[in-house]
């Protein structure tokens, strides 16, 4: 049976809690509430992010390193692991014992050649730190075998470390070093450090001469680039010292070993303190890297030549105590402006840290960096640098607004690495300018002086569309070789793009087809001489070389990662690529982080003047990677950031345009487009100044009047409500310009909002004595005061009333809403409320002759059958309730939800 509600309901309560909410956010927000797909766009702000990625399983490796990569240069945090054997006399007789004091003495030796090098590198710098972790399990419990080390010939040491490797689950490796390689690996992981690498010690406390037998090295030796030494252990610390060095790539100085010409170590350097093959009259200096009693003397006095030093990473070309292979500026892309009305400087972007090419001779050549984010920082006026953020990461986002109260002319904004004192190069704005990284950038902005300058408390356009052009309207260069998309064959160029193939066994040609490894996959391919066929790995000794026509600041490459790799990179693949000038100088060099076996990745390099004119491409450290597309192109669009303001870069000198798009009807720019001139790198800023107009579903002489028939009633907030029903609140489209005039607010939105204003404007229409008319001219003295946009945004009467709430000026509903709080209202905030369930149909209306003309129930006549005593009984209405009359002429009436099966209590709806 039909049950009513209490009579001091009233529908607008719908609407109060509704509408004060929004509005509370509104004013939490701004003054301009920016809808996105329905919903009110968050306040809250992202402030600091570490986007650093782990490259292998929990451990973080130094940049670019990879498990190839254990000892590139003597810097930063090194695990080392003594192994000492002890003979069971199983194979050979038992002439050496390991005892407790033997071990601690050795490992003495071990801890005091490590302090040596911390302690030359805290002569040399006080910038650099080095630590060492020494795991003592190997030697506190030796490891057994049956053979007698040091009564052997040194080669024998594959045999008893062979048999431990084996113990440790690496027997099927190829090789001893590379069984070490990856000990050393897991032993880093394991020990959260930047290097590792191993001693394998012979007791030799009781042989005669101390040294090996005869038949290879018979005192101590290593193998270099951070794998592991072999030593007697009666040698000096001495001795230990110069082998730890080759760990590190550096050389052997004395006569009979490395030669004067030899190159090695992260810059390649050379051995100029070498004895062999040097120049007449070159006169050597003392060196840990000599034999016997000179090295001796450089242990002694704690020193050794710069040459030697460059070898193990240790050279400062430019004398600011910071090593050339971490004295590499970081990187910093932000754009951020201050506002003089709130002193808050707002600032967004990104920082990383870059690499120092790595031109070692021996190695994987992986481009390696300790370096580390630590602080974002500002500077005013030249003065002391302040910290606005802290991180701890190789790569970081940022969003920040920053209170500054004190005044200042200039300022300037940088990440730097606090260690070591290495910074990004500083961006520098003025107190009334935007700050832009790159070539330069604009501002858009809303012009309300019309002085075209960017004025304090001018609204900033963010989400407007810019695009970039040639001068002459042409778009940017583009071009693309997707192998999905060509033909199978040999291919030499693909429109304005050419491709070969690079490598020693390589005959130039490329082609396309489906892979090998993969024969889902379309991919491009290189013939091998060498075998006769068409291989579509690429690797180190494969490469794909693609040139452009045009230069370009953007290139950017899709692969596929493979198992393929070598023993113990067969998890995934190192996918690099080198980027040249026309003149054939490379760039730059970037390598993905370690991408999992059959997952697509990209790599993307960029050149801020656009001078990209070919590209090498190919798996890193020995893995291989399947190469699937290849594009060359600057992004021609982007978008407004919330600072108004956005960045050029990538692009060459030469003459441009922008041409901007306001997402807001309701702003146009004065310019279709704007100049802009890029000379030696960098170009002035660009002020695109927008004037503001009507929104053009606005009627600008009468708002309210969404259909345009000079009356407001409430089928124009119908109307409204109908809109809202169908396509939700929304910022309107370009492709929206034409229709109903319900942009009542005149803000570009179509919003609750909206509805509100049209139901305000009855109201007054209704105030008075007397009987009321169902609908009222637009233009109409009587219709009383309107509530102004801003009024209606923040809630206030048109009249003051200081006691009231944003929702205290609710009017009492149209007659013909009197008894459908569940239907329209509801309607307009579906995206609020819990879901409820309508009806659209016509069918089992309620009686037409209980409706007068006007669609509303003769007053005086009660459709309840009995009054409510509770919510929860305010449940179901017997008839759905029907709209007509006055109404049916609209030309969406029959759009709207009529029909309602049930209407759910009131702590349903809120």
């Amino acid at each position: 049976m039909n049950r009513s509600r209490p009579q001091s309901f009233r529908w607008t309560d719908l609407v109060r809690t509704k509408i004060g909410d929004a509005v509370a956010r509104v004013q939490r927000c701004g003054s301009d509430p920016a809808f996105r797909g329905g919903e009110f766009r968050s306040c809250r702000r992202l402030q600091v992010e570490a986007l650093e990625r782990r490259q292998l399983m929990a451990a973080d490796l130094p940049l670019g390193a990879t498990p190839l990569d254990t000892g590139e240069f003597l810097l930063g945090s090194v695990t080392v692991t003594p192994v000492f054997f002890e003979s069971d006399g199983s194979i050979d007789p038992n002439t050496q014992d390991w005892t407790a004091n033997e071990i601690d003495q050795t490992l003495d030796k071990i801890r005091a050649s490590t302090d040596w090098w911390v302690n030359l590198l805290a002569k040399k710098t006080s910038v650099h730190q080095l630590a060492f972790e020494i795991d003592e399990t190997f030697a506190r419990t030796p490891v057994s075998t049956g053979y007698e080390p040091i009564d052997r010939s040194s080669i024998t040491f594959e045999r008893y470390v062979g048999d431990w490797l084996t113990d440790l689950g690496y027997g099927d490796a190829p090789s001893i070093e590379r069984a070490v390689q990856l000990f050393n690996d897991t032993q880093r992981e394991k020990f959260q450090t930047d290097w590792a690498f191993t001693i394998f010690v012979a007791d030799s406390s009781d042989d005669a001469d101390g040294f090996f037998a005869a038949g290879g090295f018979t005192g101590a030796f290593a193998y270099p680039g951070g794998l592991f030494y072999v030593v007697p252990s009666g040698r000096p610390v001495s001795t230990y010292s110069h082998e730890m060095g080759h760990i590190f790539w550096a050389r052997d100085e004395y006569p009979g070993a490395g030669s004067y010409n030899d190159q090695r170590g992260y810059y390649n350097a050379q051995n100029l303190n070498a004895y062999d093959d040097a120049p007449a009259g070159h006169v050597q200096e003392d060196s840990i890297m000599r034999g016997n009693s000179v090295a001796d003397r450089a242990y002694a006095a704690l020193d050794s030549p710069d040459s030697t030093l460059a070898m193990i990473g240790w050279r400062d070309s430019d004398g600011d105590g910071i090593f050339d292979v971490l004295d590499v500026p970081l990187s910093m892309d932000a754009i951020g402006y201050f506002d003089p009305l709130t002193s808050v400087y707002s600032i967004r972007g990104a920082g990383s840290v870059e690499t120092l090419a790595n031109q070692n001779s021996s190695g994987p050549q992986s481009d390696i960096t300790l370096s580390r984010i630590k602080a974002l920082e500002y500077q005013l006026d030249g003065g002391t640098w302040q910290t606005a953020a802290e991180f701890d990461a190789t790569a970081v986002e940022f969003d920040l607004d920053v209170s500054i109260t004190e005044p200042f002319d200039s300022i300037g904004w940088r990440v730097t690495d606090t260690r070591t004192g290495i910074t990004s190069v500083p961006l520098e704005s003025t107190r009334q300018s935007h700050l832009f990284s790159g070539l330069g950038g604009g501002v858009a902005f809303v012009d309300q002086n019309a002085n075209g300058l960017l004025d304090a408390g001018e609204r900033l356009l963010e989400g407007s569309q810019v695009t970039l052009q040639h001068a002459d309207g042409s778009e940017l260069f583009r071009a693309q070789a997707v192998a999905a998309s060509l033909a199978d064959g040999e291919t030499g160029s693909i429109g304005t793009l050419s491709l070969s193939g690079v490598g020693l066994t390589l005959d130039g040609r490329v082609a396309v087809g489906s892979s090998t490894t993969r024969p889902d996959v379309r991919v491009f391919q290189v013939y091998d001489d060498q075998s006769s066929s068409w291989r579509d790995r690429i690797s180190g000794e494969r490469r794909l070389q693609v040139e452009s026509s045009q230069s370009t600041g953007r290139v950017a490459i899709d692969f596929l990662a493979l198992d393929t790799g070598s023993y113990g990179l067969e998890d995934g693949s190192y996918a690099r690529v080198e980027a040249f000038d026309s003149d054939g100088n490379r760039l730059s060099r970037i390598t993905s982080p370690q991408v999992p076996a059959g997952e697509a990745g990209q790599l993307i390099v960029e050149d801020p003047r656009g001078q990209i004119a070919s590209v090498v491409i190919y798996g890193h450290a020995e893995t291989d990677i399947l190469v699937t597309a290849v594009a060359f192109g600057t992004e021609s669009t982007q978008s407004v950031d919330r600072s108004g303001g956005w960045v050029t870069e990538g692009i060459a000198d030469g003459n441009y345009q922008v041409r901007l798009t306001s997402p807001n009807l309701i702003y146009q720019f004065t310019d279709s487009f704007y100049d802009l001139d890029v000379t030696n790198g960098s170009a002035s800023p660009v002020l695109a100044a927008a004037k503001r107009v009507d929104s053009p579903r606005h009627h600008g002489q009468s708002p309210g009047d969404v259909n345009a028939d000079q009356i407001i009633s409430p089928q124009d907030a119908l109307l409204v409500i109908n809109d809202l029903a169908r396509f939700g609140s929304r910022l309107l489209s370009p492709d929206e310009a034409v229709g109903d005039f319900v942009d009542v607010n005149n803000d570009g939105y179509v919003s609750a909002i909206d509805a509100l204003r049209v139901i305000n404007l009855l109201e007054r229409n209704q105030e008075g004595e007397g009987e009321q008319a169902t609908g009222q001219r637009a233009d109409d003295p009587g219709a009383g005061p309107a509530l102004t946009e801003s009024q209606l945004s923040t809630g206030a009467s048109a009249s003051p009333s200081p006691d009231h709430s944003p929702t205290d000026f609710l009017p009492p509903p149209p007659p013909f809403l009197a008894d459908s709080r569940a239907n329209s209202v509801d309607q307009v905030f579906r995206e609020l409320e819990p879901e409820w369930v309508r009806t659209d149909s016509f069918t089992d209306r309620e009686n037409p002759k209980m409706l007068n003309s006007a669609g509303q129930p003769p007053y005086g006549e009660s459709r309840a059958v009995g009054p409510v005593d509770s919510r929860e009984e305010a449940k179901v209405f017997s008839q759905p309730i029907e709209i007509r009359s006055a109404l049916a002429d609209s030309p969406r009436f029959d759009e709207f939800p009529v029909g309602i099966h049930r209407t759910p209590p009131l702590d349903e709806l809120f």
